[in-house]
């Protein structure tokens, strides 16, 4: 029972993540950021899609396979979930940067580059409830139950 639980957690948030993690894709490539060099994706092209895919396999294979008992993945899934959080720290502390120093014409689509930072947070805040619930320690009545 516990273990389902855990793991039923562990999805959820996985999911989460996953979904965040994209978004911040789709709202990066609607933004001004867009236009900031030749290899950054732009909406609709073929390697946003790209990125999007790579995105959802390197989540979703080891959830897969976490949740059919390999339990081991769960560190694998904890590495990505580390570099998710350098990711959305990064990202949250560069956004306003650009735009405090005027590195970026941010002018037209300001929408966008809050869509981004509202994306990081809750990406940031959700890798965080990932490794509480991937990790915690069952509770002293929970064991005495057992």
């Amino acid at each position: 029972m516990r273990n389902s639980k855990i793991k039923n957690s562990v999805a959820i948030t996985t999911l989460l993540s996953a979904l965040f993690f994209c978004s911040i894709i789709v709202l990066g490539s609607l933004s001004p950021l867009a236009d900031s060099g030749p290899n950054v994706n732009t909406f609709g092209s073929v390697g946003m899609g790209l990125s999007l895919g790579m995105i959802l396999f390197l989540y979703l294979l080891p959830l897969a396979f976490y949740l059919l008992g390999m339990r081991f993945l769960k560190f694998v899934m904890a590495a990505f979930c580390s570099i998710g959080l350098l990711i959305a720290a990064s990202t949250l502390l560069l956004m306003p940067a650009l735009f405090l120093f005027g590195l970026g014409d941010f002018s037209g689509n300001l929408a966008s580059i809050i869509g981004v930072m509202i994306s990081c947070l809750g990406l940031l805040i959700t890798n965080i409830v990932w490794f509480v619930a991937a990790f915690k320690r069952p509770s002293a009545t929970v064991q005495e139950s057992v």
